[in-house]
């Protein structure tokens, strides 16, 4: 203890006993009172002797006396001692209440029943701006927006009545800026419980509302580009139940987030159409929940049953600790992206084939070209073995019958290389009248050879095989050549006895030549049926599928058509090529 502690509490303790003090000298000088009286009054002795030597009832009387003054002077100490404690917490608490009060970080007003101020801690003086001078005594929604003073007016008489209240409202500073405010008011009860004052209580809520109005603002922002991008997004949980998914998902299977909010992203309509998928997506859900970006194409069935194809893909969202919380599912539609590679596919292989096929057409004209000479050789000489030989006198039995043979066979031979040359040549591509009947037979005439060990008979049926045509000679006879070379093959693959095909022409109401190859092979495949003009498609084993493709390519250059008539009751396959006539 400090010296000026010890001497500030030793006035103190002194303070405290006097009563006790006064009590026993009260006492006392009533004993020397009554011996003085004792002596002067009644004569009885003198006063030294009273006070050493009284009568028992004298000092049973005086003794009584002072023990009473005594004790009053106790009960008076011990009495103001209890109401200096009383007192002294009551300051302190008070000390304590003022020191909360005014370290509040709210803002706290005290007010009556009418809504004056009475008190107000600092804080509402340092952030406002007013003095104390200012707000005290002033109604308190002389310091808030119309719009707030309405509320004020709005909430008193419910706050008279429960005793409390709460409303948000908007205080305006000394310099006319706007702070919101969230503000509680509580009564203050008296003695007889009626609610003397209030306690206002205010908290500055305006950064949490700018906060909170960016939040909204930003919520908004993402929920646009969410539902607004064409590609499926969605939010799963670790477990893989669907938390949310954006519009576009939604509209691509016609329901609603409440619809797949809640279950298993693999149970959803989504993935409803394959077991197969369904299963997978389990897998790849529990690898994504360990950490893994999943990526995979998965096919969809959009509407009207039209399919897709999705590339998908699984992305952890880890915290800070590197556990996976959340998992993204994203799907782009690249059906048209896939369809765009494939036509690409396309276009080289076409590109490569027709690369290959020019290729074998100079190679081919160069071995006709080649060969050429050498059969000339061959026919001249035949010729002239057989004019010698008609010249001899005797020759060996069916001599001269094969010579005869061998010439024609060489002539034949030398026709061969000729329509070879001919189908293979660039040529100029010129259009000429063509009578019908010529370029058909010296189509059979030219592919005739290929059925010498077969029973396929190639028939010319009557009709307008007389009319000429409007064609380029040698791209006609190759697209015939084409279709009459299918048939042939299709008959001997299917080991067809006595198989036929009937080539016929007739003239329709549009000035068209209306040519038809019939046989009757095995017919076309329902598989291929609807693809069958498109590129590298085939039935053969070693085709190439760009017959078809090339002849209807040629015929329609020709303004005409090439078609295969897939309503054909009887057995086999019939095309139809539609060419102009001449003229």
């Amino acid at each position: 203890m400090t010296q000026q502690q010890a001497s500030t509490q030793m006035p103190e303790s002194a303070s405290r006993y006097r009563f006790i003090w006064i009590g026993v000298l009260f006492g006392l000088g009533f004993v020397f009172f009554d011996a003085f009286i004792d002596v002067v009054v009644f004569n009885e002795g003198t006063l030294l002797g009273q006070l050493l030597h009284p009568s028992a009832p004298e000092l049973m009387m005086r003794l009584s006396f002072l023990v009473l003054s005594t004790s009053f002077g106790v009960y008076a100490f011990y009495t103001l001692r209890r109401e200096q404690g009383t007192c002294t917490r009551a300051r302190e608490a008070e000390l304590r209440l003022e020191v909360l009060f005014d370290s509040a970080a709210e803002f706290i007003f005290l007010i009556d029943p009418e809504g004056i101020i009475l008190r107000a801690n600092q804080i509402v003086f340092d952030e406002t701006g007013y003095t104390r001078d200012e707000m005290i005594g002033n109604h308190i929604k002389a310091y808030f927006t119309p719009d707030s003073q309405q509320v004020c007016e709005c909430s008193f008489p419910g706050l008279r009545e429960k005793g409390y209240n709460r409303a948000d409202i908007e205080f305006v500073r000394k310099d006319g800026s706007i702070a919101n405010m969230e503000c509680s008011a509580t009564a203050v009860p008296d003695e007889q419980g009626n609610f003397s004052s209030f306690l206002v209580i205010q908290r500055d809520i305006t950064e949490r509302l700018r906060i909170a109005s960016r939040l909204e603002d930003s919520e908004r922002r993402f929920r646009a580009i969410f539902n607004s991008t064409f590609q499926f997004i969605g939010l799963l949980d670790p477990q893989g139940t669907v938390l949310e998914a954006n519009q576009t998902a939604l509209d691509f299977i016609g329901c609603s987030n409440a619809d797949v909010v809640g279950r298993k992203f693999w149970d959803t309509p989504w993935w409803a159409h394959s077991v197969a998928m369904q299963d997978r997506l389990k897998v790849a859900v529990g690898d994504a929940a360990a950490g893994k970006l999943v990526r995979f194409e998965a096919n969809h069935v959009g509407k009207q049953g039209r399919p897709l194809v999705i590339d998908f893909s699984l992305k952890p969202v880890v915290n800070e600790q590197g556990e996976t919380v959340l998992i993204i599912p994203e799907g782009r539609d690249i059906t048209d992206r896939k369809h765009a590679e494939e036509k690409v596919q396309q276009m080289h292989q076409e590109s490569a084939h027709v690369m290959r096929v020019s290729t074998m057409g100079e190679m081919a004209s160069g071995m006709a070209h080649e060969l050429n000479q050498p059969l000339t050789a061959l026919i001249s000489y035949c010729g002239t073995a057989l004019q010698q030989a008609r010249q001899m006198p005797s020759l060996p039995d069916g001599y001269l019958d094969l010579l005869e043979r061998a010439s024609g066979q060489a002539h034949r031979a030398g026709d061969v290389i000729r329509h070879l040359r001919d189908f293979v040549s660039k040529g100029n591509n010129d259009k000429t009248c063509v009578v019908l009947n010529e370029l058909v037979q010296g189509v059979i005439d030219f592919i005739s050879w290929e059925l010498r060990d077969s029973d396929i008979q190639i028939t010319l049926q009557d009709g307008s095989h007389s009319r000429e045509v409007f064609v380029d000679k040698v791209q006609i006879e190759q697209v015939l050549i084409n279709l009459i070379r299918n048939s042939i093959e299709a008959i001997k693959g299917a080991n067809v006895a006595e198989g036929c095909v009937d080539i016929a022409s007739h003239l329709g109401e549009d000035k068209m030549i209306e040519i038809t190859v019939a046989d009757n092979g095995p017919g076309i495949s329902a598989s291929i049926a609807e693809v069958l003009f498109e590129p590298y498609q085939t039935s053969k084993e070693s085709g190439m599928g760009m017959g078809l493709s090339v002849s209807r390519s040629i015929i329609e250059a020709h303004n005409g058509s090439l078609s295969a008539d897939l309503s054909k009751q009887q057995k086999g396959a019939l095309f139809r090529m539609r060419i102009p006539e001449c003229g």
